[in-house]
């Protein structure tokens, strides 16, 4: 599971001095009205036909609103990899205490997944991490890794070292829960390269939702910058489109849902149509 392409080319764009590229117009239908659109009854049964209730009624869903999460990591100093990784640890520990608690409402124990945070060393049990792909979950060994850059040891964005983190511990989540199975074996039977993408959307953009739920409960200890959510989110919706996380409109429509709903309900991808997660 690769890094989000919306936290890999802000990022990117931050360390670069492109930080006004951020705030790139889009209307206020786009960061707005997206997020408040439901999914229609006939998208719903559209997408669930084919679809095992493991990913369409997973008890996750169930398991309520996370509340307000206590954690205050320290924001990571310029130019100090100790910092960076410190920083991403406390939010590791944290996203984890969210699901941990998520997991026990529903008569479920959480297992907390290992983390390898590096400043090189790019090799891991499920490929190569890069300046590009900078962080992925492997399930084989339920396992976290992240490469530390020399950018982002140089200028780090707390709020995407974050949000990277809540969203690979979300793919630990959908394997806990008994989704990544599920979904690698229609993976495997898709036919086209398309239906497979489409897959793998559904995927990463609950991944998004699911990082968005933790960053709702957590905004106002992390904090969240509103300002620099805007910048970020906006600025997706125009530059992330991305074969295996989808459009960037649809990456962000998730990310905004799950921290809207605060609640692991709203991030049931497995029943919207195709073009929701297109």
């Amino acid at each position: 599971m690769r890094t989000p392409l919306i936290a890999r080319l802000v990022l990117l764009a931050v360390t670069l001095g492109l930080s006004a590229a951020l705030a790139l117009p889009v209307s206020a239908q786009a960061s707005t009205a997206q997020v408040a659109a439901a999914p229609t009854a006939g998208a719903v049964v559209s997408a669930q036909a084919g679809f095992p209730t493991v990913l369409t009624k997973n008890k996750i869903y169930r398991s309520g609103s996370v509340g307000t999460i206590d954690c205050s990591p320290t924001e990571p100093r310029a130019g100090s990899a100790a910092a960076a990784k410190t920083y991403m640890l406390q939010v590791y520990r944290c996203v984890n205490q969210m699901w941990a608690r998520k997991f026990k409402a529903v008569g479920w124990t959480y297992r907390v997944p290992k983390i390898v945070i590096r400043t090189s060393g790019p090799k891991t049990p499920c490929g190569r991490l890069t300046k590009t792909y900078w962080g992925h979950y492997c399930p084989h060994n339920q396992t976290i890794y992240i490469l530390l850059t020399s950018e982002q040891i140089k200028q780090p964005f707390p709020l995407v070292l974050a949000k990277t983190m809540a969203h690979e511990i979300a793919h630990h989540v959908q394997q806990r829960s008994g989704m990544l199975t599920p979904y690698y074996n229609l993976a495997y039977r898709a036919r086209t390269k398309t239906a497979k993408n489409l897959l793998s959307h559904r995927v990463e953009q609950q991944a998004e939702c699911f990082a968005g739920v933790f960053l709702s409960g957590a905004q106002d200890s992390l904090p969240v910058d509103f300002e620099e959510w805007e910048h970020i989110n906006n600025w997706a919706v125009k530059n992330a489109d991305d074969a295996l996380h989808g459009k960037g409109r649809n990456q962000v429509f998730w990310l905004e849902r799950g921290f809207q709903s605060g609640s692991p309900a709203a991030c049931n991808t497995w029943v919207v149509s195709n073009a929701r997660v297109a």
